[in-house]
């Protein structure tokens, strides 16, 4: 069953798989459709201004489409241009004051830490929660470093560190018990596990990796919860529902998640992920299963080899990442070997899409046991 899946996914690539890729958590690989999604933009383009109302049907097919993969309105759904990037208007939208907190793991992306010291600096309390020893993060720990105070929650729905797949549902509903904001970095999640917004506030993901897209689009989900009790984080040209209005010194901003845009969406990146998302739905289940059973075969090679994997025992996404000094060795002689991974900061992390066959897994799997994984 992934073999099939993995030839069929194989034959819709625009490019043959670059030997053995087990990257996919840094860069999908794109379809064939993209070169065409490509040239509707083009195309648009080339009509001049005339093709601006092209670019609003690029814009509201990828909001659907988008909107569709979470199983949210359409409406809940605005573009900004990456997942640091919907963060960095989220903590913008939120009237911070001295003593409010945030609480996120400390081994969030980051980017995420990076806009908490900000908020440091302004008086705004960081509880930043530890993990053990082994990377596993504790849910029980980020839900109760949550109280009265805190205004935000930042959290990954799978780590890009460990490849850890959180359940959230708890984590939202204290949030909401005490007045705060939940938002989900799915980047690493969305188009290789399934994700349902539930009742979090925000949710956040890049369209470059497990979406199959390229670089420029992230899709932002705002619920109206979130709405209702944040303000417009910019006052863009996206952003306003009429940018040349008769007052011109009274600007509307939208009172759905477009509030969070500020200038042009990256429309060719739009296009890209309309198409991605389309071509891919039927076979969303599928993808779920195959990397969920790719994913195992790795992880249990990984602890067969003896290497410290990160959150051995905890659920987890579709990427699996072990602990070694030996992290820029390894990787040299895996792509001497032709096979692609990601290694940094005394980590290598290997990542299974639906492309990735049994097959790939074994070939690394058997030159990590040749080199050593320790």
């Amino acid at each position: 069953m992934t073999h099939d899946l993995a030839r069929r996914v194989r034959a819709l690539l625009r490019r043959p798989v670059p030997g053995v890729y087990l990257n996919s958590a840094a860069e999908g690989l794109p379809l064939d459709s993209a070169g065409v999604a490509y040239e509707r933009y083009l195309d648009a383009k080339s009509r001049g201004s005339s093709g601006r109302a092209i670019f609003d049907e690029i814009e509201d097919d990828a909001r659907r489409s988008f909107a569709a993969l979470l199983r949210a309105p359409p409406n809940d759904v605005g573009f900004v241009a990456s997942t640091s990037r919907g963060l960095d208007a989220v903590v913008k939208s939120i009237e911070w004051l001295p003593g409010d907190s945030i609480v996120l793991p400390s081994t969030e992306f980051p980017t995420a830490l990076f806009a908490a010291r900000l908020l440091a600096s302004r008086g705004v309390v960081v509880r930043s929660v530890g993990v053990a020893a082994d990377g596993t993060l504790d849910e029980a720990n980020l839900v109760a470093a949550v109280d009265e105070t805190t205004r935000l929650v930042v959290a990954s729905v799978v780590s890009f560190r460990t490849g850890q797949l959180l359940d959230t549902r708890a984590l939202v509903a204290r949030a909401h018990e005490v007045g705060a904001l939940v938002f989900l970095d799915a980047v690493q999640a969305l188009g290789s596990v399934a994700v349902e917004v539930g009742d979090a506030d925000y949710v956040c993901a890049a369209s470059f990796k497990w979406l199959l897209g390229v670089h420029g689009a992230a899709g932002l989900y705002v619920s109206p919860r979130a709405l209702e009790i944040t303000h417009a984080p910019y006052v863009g040209y996206r952003g306003v529902v009429d940018l040349f209005p008769v007052h011109p010194a009274i600007e509307e901003s939208y009172s759905d998640a477009r509030r969070y845009q500020e200038g042009l969406p990256d429309y060719a990146a739009l296009a890209v992920l309309h198409a991605s998302l389309e071509q891919l739905a039927p076979l969303r289940d599928e993808i779920v299963h195959h990397n969920r059973a790719v994913t195992a075969i790795l992880r249990d090679g990984l602890l067969a080899l003896g290497a410290s994997l990160l959150a051995p025992g905890a659920p987890r996404g579709s990427l699996v990442a072990f602990e070694t000094p030996r992290f820029a060795e390894i990787t040299s002689a895996l792509a001497d070997a032709d096979v692609t991974v990601w290694a940094r900061d005394g980590r290598v992390r290997m990542s299974a899409h639906a492309y990735t066959t049994e097959a790939d897994a074994a070939t690394a799997l058997r030159l990590l046991d040749t080199i050593g994984a320790t």
